[in-house]
């Protein structure tokens, strides 16, 4: 009976590796019946790991048994015990630590010594003592030659780490000295690897900074692991150590300290090593760069971090491959969009000096950067012109404030490099003043457009087409921060250069070129009006003909700038076309060849959202063609996936529109955490379109509101995504507002009862999550659609709250208010830290800002219910509000705070005193 029972988990085994679904889905349902009788199933996966000849089923055993136990450990505290005898535990303890004594092959090892931390971890939770056998056993191998085995205790030491780090506290001291042992230069480069993973792991576990001061002696043999891996041109085992130093970097960068100077000096001689595999320069980089941002005072006072990590950025985005005339050509064929995924030094380097200026400043650096960039402007080599232009373009959002103070210099010469010699610099050129036109707008706009807009269309004659598209480009980021006023006179001239771009053969000039008087159109509004009909039949005719694949995109843009040109001249001038445009996008949308990710999709979307805009409620009989997409997209399933970092099949995210970010869950391990973005883009967007819709169509959107509702109130709780919650939240008065203003109208359908439903509906989810927001930013845009929801009682008495809604909403308020004054005082803690600096100032200055937009909004909603309820509503306000507004109000509190509670009262005043309601309060103010 036991050869029948182990042949059939070998035959499963195989099965579950078989690359035929049918065959492996089989094999799945068969592991689920197995699970029935836990001990058949462990003891035939020990089996196989201990006895067959077979490698690849050997490791899948290991894997399997690691799956399962972390099962058992997930289930409840006694389920364990009930489901696995203790004779099968003894077998899984003896044999599992025979297997890594004895099997043969490295990464079957590891597995093992994988299993042995989660069956660990499943025995000592409820039974610290239920393994005395396994920590003399992991000592032993640590004090062993056996190399092997050594690297196998480290493993299981690294599984083990928040047990010890926890549960242990007294022999914290043992594994010091286990560490030390384990680093010494004379052990094998795999022990001292396993060791530093082991380490990493530990003190992260550990709860308290002074736990981790003993093991600081460490970091100089930590080093020393890298070096000796380079000097013998190890580099597997050298990106291994790298890594760890990364981790420990982003997690415990205090740690560090005491020996950072030395770490920083081993790093930087790596990254700017180009002898050395890329990827091993990267890490170090990457190394600089977690320092960087995680201590960023420290860096700073650092008196060499900056002046020698800026020259190695610079230095990789040198390392570019465009020497042959053959290899010039091939970039300007080449797509924007579509470029080569691989990551290249050079792109490691430009996003290091964006990371490095968002995180140090430009008070540190702009004199290392502009030294650099002064000297590489006037070079004969393109590629330092090159890079010396996109170092501006990368560190302008980090060093905006000393750079907008040279803002004029920096622009003309930037300017002057239109006419350089090299194609590439010319793009560079031009990139870089579009990039400056959204860093620093409007004030370049308003200084500089002499210098920069004649420029642009200057370079709308270049010879390489790919310039020629991205000075298209650049006016598209210019007009993003323009004025009216401000383009007014170069409207003709821009306009004419614009169409003769449209003219061209040239697919992506014309895709440019449409997108900029899109932009040009949303900046000049009513002053678009005498070309219109210069454009509207072209770009109709684009939507009519231009078919094909790699035309979507084109045509997506033509709708996109038909759209805004319709909102631009308005309704007067577009409706005439309105009709036509939207037979061609419904044309578009019913149409055979639209596949699901065609770019049109989101540009349609937004573009009949515009033109509703436009028509107002002449858009009606359209709904029905725009509405029931968005209701499908906004109920897209993101596709979560939670899988282990080592299983075969956890690559998802090699599908398009795929991302994935791997994790540390607490006694599971690493986990792999996989999304699809593109779904979750599309879910914001379709969300976004409906509160759209509904505030511009008011109560003739009223047929489709309790469907709506339907979807977007469950999405106002959306975790994934702030930008879904968001939408979904502001959506919420304006559902209301429809549904008040069709009872009103007297409109099929509506009723009081309806608006008294919808409210109901909609009002828990939202406390709830108003309670629950992380993100300060996505609460502030939420408090304030909920204030606006409750003004709605004031315009409807059905749209009123009840006594116990009330007390619900203003629990809620107070709870909001006193972790915001919460963050304040912890803010106000931080600015009295001696290592907080300027920068360090500037970014507690920026939370200050964003903290004051919350209690902006949440006074505003306060007003709104004494807006309603007036005088009714200072029972609520006393027994829940009056405390934290009175804290608020004392001389010793913040100017902000005071001014917060000044405007509270004033809703008091304002709306409480016709009945003498306010008149007890006015003396305490």
């Amino acid at each position: 009976m036991v050869d029948v029972a182990l042949q059939q988990m070998e035959a499963m085994l195989r099965a579950l590796m078989s690359t035929d679904n049918a065959v492996r889905n089989q094999a799945e349902e068969a592991l689920a019946q197995a699970r029935q009788a836990p001990d058949s199933l462990f003891s035939a996966l020990i089996a196989m790991l201990r006895s067959n000849q077979d490698e690849q089923v050997r490791s899948l055993a290991a894997v399997l048994l690691r799956k399962e136990i972390i099962r058992l450990l997930a289930q409840s505290a006694d389920a364990q015990g009930v489901t696995v005898s203790t004779q099968v535990k003894a077998l899984l303890k003896s044999e599992l630590l025979a297997c890594i004594e004895q099997e043969p092959q490295r990464s079957i090892r590891k597995k093992a010594s994988d299993v042995v931390g989660q069956l660990a971890i499943n025995i000592m939770s409820n039974d610290p003592s239920g393994w005395p056998e396994l920590f003399p056993w992991m000592l032993e191998g640590t004090r062993s030659t056996n190399v092997p085995l050594h690297e196998a205790a480290l493993a299981i030491f690294n599984t083990l780490s928040e047990f010890i780090a926890e549960k242990m506290a007294a022999h914290h001291g043992m594994l010091l000295d286990v560490f030390r042992s384990s680093l010494q230069a004379q052990q094998e480069l795999s022990v001292r690897n396993a060791a530093l993973r082991a380490l990493a792991s530990f003190l992260m576990a550990l709860s308290e900074p002074s736990q981790r001061v003993p093991f600081q002696e460490l970091v100089p043999l930590m080093l020393q692991t890298i070096s000796d891996a380079l000097a013998r041109g190890m580099e597997d085992e050298c990106r291994e150590a790298l890594e760890v130093f990364v981790e420990v970097a982003e997690s415990q960068t205090k740690f560090l300290k005491r020996h950072l100077a030395e770490c920083v000096t081993g790093m930087i001689a790596i990254a700017s090593n180009t002898s050395l595999d890329d990827s091993l320069r990267h890490l170090a980089l990457e190394f600089l760069l977690t320092i960087a941002e995680g201590a960023p005072t420290l860096a700073r006072k650092m008196p060499r971090f900056c002046a020698d990590t800026v020259p190695v950025a610079l230095a990789m985005m040198l390392e570019l491959e465009c020497d042959t005339a053959q290899e010039l050509q091939e970039w300007e064929d080449e797509d924007e969009d579509e470029e080569d995924t691989e990551v290249t030094n050079y792109d490691v380097g430009e996003e290091a000096l964006d990371r490095l200026a968002i995180a140090l400043g430009g008070k540190a650096m702009m004199p290392v950067l502009f030294g650099i960039i002064q000297e590489w402007f006037p070079s004969d080599d393109w590629k330092k012109r090159h890079a010396a232009l996109m170092a501006i373009s990368q560190s302008g959002e980090g060093c905006e404030a000393q750079m907008a103070k040279q803002l004029e210099p920096i622009v003309t010469t930037i300017v002057t490099r239109f006419g350089d010699a090299h194609p590439r610099v010319r793009w560079a050129a031009i990139n870089t003043i579009g990039q400056m036109s959204t860093d620093f707008g409007p004030q370049l706009q308003a200084k500089l457009h002499s210098c920069v807009l004649p420029a642009l269309v200057s370079a709308m004659d270049d010879g390489c087409k790919r310039v020629k598209a991205h000075a298209a480009a650049a006016v598209i980021n210019f007009c993003e921060h323009c004025e009216r006023k401000t383009l007014r006179p170069y409207l003709q001239g821009l306009l004419g250069k614009l169409m003769q771009l449209l003219s061209t053969n040239q697919r992506r000039v014309q895709e440019q070129a449409v997108t900029a008087v899109a932009s040009v159109a949303d900046v000049a509004e009513q002053d678009f009006v005498p070309f219109y009909d210069a454009f509207i039949p072209g770009l109709k005719e684009l939507l009519r003909n231009s078919g094909g694949k790699e035309y979507r995109m084109l045509r997506g843009k033509a709708m996109e700038c038909i759209s805004l040109i319709g909102v631009a001249v308005g309704k007067d001038k577009f409706g005439p076309d309105a009709k036509d445009v939207m037979e061609l996008l419904i044309k578009t949308q019913q149409g055979a060849e639209l596949d699901t990710d065609d770019p049109q999709v989101s540009f349609m979307l937004q573009a009949c959202a515009r033109i509703c805009k436009c028509l107002g409620e002449h858009f009606q009989p359209y709904l029905p063609f725009v509405i029931p997409p968005l209701l499908a997209s906004a109920q897209l399933d993101p596709e979560l996936h939670v899988t282990d970092v080592d299983d075969e099949d956890g690559d998802q995210e090699d599908e398009e529109g795929m991302e994935s970010v791997t994790v540390n869950i607490r006694g599971q391990g690493n986990k792999r955490i996989t999304i699809r973005t593109s779904a979750l883009e599309e879910k914001a967007t379709a969300c976004s379109m409906l509160h759209s819709y509904v505030a511009d169509l008011k109560e003739a959107f009223f047929p489709y509101v309790q469907e709506v509702a339907t979807i977007l109130v469950p999405l106002i709780k959306f975790q994934y995504m702030d930008e879904v919650r968001t939408a979904a939240m502001m959506a919420m008065p304006e559902l209301l507002d429809s549904c008040i203003l069709a009872l009103a109208k007297g409109a099929s359908g509506a009723s009081a009862a309806l608006v008294s439903q919808l409210l109901c509906f909609m009002l828990e989810p939202i406390l709830e999550q108003l309670k629950a927001e992380p993100d300060v930013e996505t609460l502030a845009c939420q408090l304030e659609a909920f204030g606006e929801l409750l003004a709605h009682g004031g315009s409807c008495e059905h749209a009123k709250l009840s006594a116990d809604q009330i007390q619900k909403s203003t629990e809620v308020l107070q709870m909001l208010m006193r972790e915001s004054n919460e963050r304040r005082d912890e803010r106000e803690g931080r600015r009295g830290d001696e290592d907080v600096d300027d920068e360090e100032e500037e970014q507690l200055e920026g939370e200050a800002e964003r903290e004051e937009i919350v209690m902006q909004s949440l006074v505003e909603a306060a007003g709104k219910l004494f807006e309603v309820y007036q005088s009714g509503y200072l029972p609520y306000f006393d027994s829940l509000l009056m405390p934290t507004v009175s804290e608020m109000l004392q001389p010793t509190a913040i100017a902000s705070s005071r001014a917060a509670a000044l405007c509270l009262f004033d809703d008091v005043i304002e709306h409480c005193s016709a009945d003498g309601g306010s008149s007890r309060y006015i003396a305490g103010i």
